[in-house]
């Protein structure tokens, strides 16, 4: 199944920024740096490296690897949530609410005695461990017979999107109006190809879950190894950051977050009008977060490229050709051309090189780095 370009292609290069999580690294305070920092005309491709930073130590650097290994328990667990989707929900009367129950409910919140937008529903169907609603509210209903009203008091998030409501204290008057467990079904050779219409027997569609997950886990463990790297570069590194970017490398990423984005809302069917409200975020709110993340994301750009240069790492035709052709298989293209038109067709070029430079540095980093337990290097 082909995945949503928009979102994809929005994807690699966040997965590909894994590192630099904040202004880390010292400033620059050079006066050079300083009237380059003034320059609306400065951009990603025109920038001074030289001049912007001044890389730190980056080979040699000592790391330890996450295991990607994936046990029994691992496996089971992943054919027990594909099982899921294929649950009865059987009524239960006999007994409270527990964990993993669905719950009907209807809910009223109240923040001091009035309430508040958003807060109220009736027949509503909740899981119980799905982390849907602030924390509390689920674990709040556990033990709850059938027909019980319960007042939650609770505490939204200091960093919940409406403001109206972040870190306040509110009371959730609750009523179950009934429970339902699920019963999963016998795997058999027939509901692993309704599952998976690529297996036929039960055999392999374990095949094929042990596979996924033995890939997501490598993936994982390579990405935080990566991450590791580019922050110990960032760390002994002069590079600007903050409000000493230059504004025109900060405007140029900012612009290209917020089309990313949009554009990614859109290819769910939801305008940026329609997100703002489900988030409680006012126009203000989202240009700022989307400032304070293309600074993160401008100070990488910036450290990835000058590393690119210390050490004449280039993107060459075949380098994406290459990745092209990876991404068409993984992502269930019928060719790597298709995979690119769709890139291009969501003028996504440039992201994409930008993510496969990124991946050719970390290696870079990687290869060059001291790994202190090498067993667990799977990858």
């Amino acid at each position: 199944m082909k995945k949503r370009l928009a979102y994809l292609v929005t994807a690699m290069l966040i997965l590909s920024l894994t590192g630099c999580g904040g202004a880390g690294g010292a400033a620059s305070t050079s006066g050079n740096a300083g009237a380059a920092a003034q320059s609306e005309n400065v951009t990603m491709d025109t920038a001074d490296l030289g001049k912007l930073v001044r890389l730190g130590q980056y080979k040699g650097l000592e790391i330890s690897v996450n295991s990607a290994k994936v046990t029994q328990e691992d496996i089971d667990a992943q054919i027990e949530t594909a099982l899921s989707s294929e649950a009865e929900q059987i009524e239960v009367t006999n007994r409270a609410v527990k964990d993993g129950d669905i719950v009907n409910i209807d809910y009223e919140g109240k923040k001091d005695g009035v309430a508040f937008d958003g807060g109220t529903a009736q027949g509503y169907d909740l899981a119980i461990g799905s982390g849907t609603f602030i924390e509390g509210f689920e674990e709040g209903l556990i033990g709850a017979k059938l027909g019980e009203t319960r007042d939650l008091n609770l505490t939204f998030p200091e960093n919940y999107g409406a403001q109206e409501l972040a870190g306040q204290d509110v009371v959730f008057t609750v009523k179950v109006n009934s429970i339902k467990e699920e019963k999963l079904p016998e795997l058999t050779d027939e509901l692993a190809q309704k599952i998976n219409p690529d297996v036929k027997t039960v055999d392999e569609f374990k095949a094929y879950i042990k596979d996924s997950l033995e890939k997501a886990a490598i993936d994982a463990s390579r990405n935080a190894a990566y991450s590791q790297l580019l922050n110990m570069v960032d760390a002994s590194s002069e590079i600007v950051s903050g409000n000493d970017i230059p504004a025109g490398i900060l405007n140029e990423v900012i612009e290209a977050e917020k089309s990313s984005f949009e554009s990614m809302m859109q290819a769910y069917g939801m305008d940026i009008n329609t997100y703002l409200s489900s988030q409680g975020l006012t126009e203000e709110q989202y240009n700022e977060q989307i400032k304070v993340y293309s600074e993160s994301v401008a100070r990488q750009k910036l450290l990835v490229r000058a590393l690119a240069q210390a050490e004449k790492i280039e993107v060459s035709d075949a380098d994406l050709s290459e990745q092209y052709e990876n991404y068409a298989q993984e992502y269930g293209y019928s060719s790597a051309e298709e995979f690119k038109s769709a890139v291009e067709g969501q003028q996504g070029v440039d992201t994409f090189k930008e993510a496969v430079l990124t991946r050719k540095v970390e290696e870079m980093l990687f290869d060059n780095a001291t790994i202190t337990n090498p067993e667990e290097v799977i990858w």
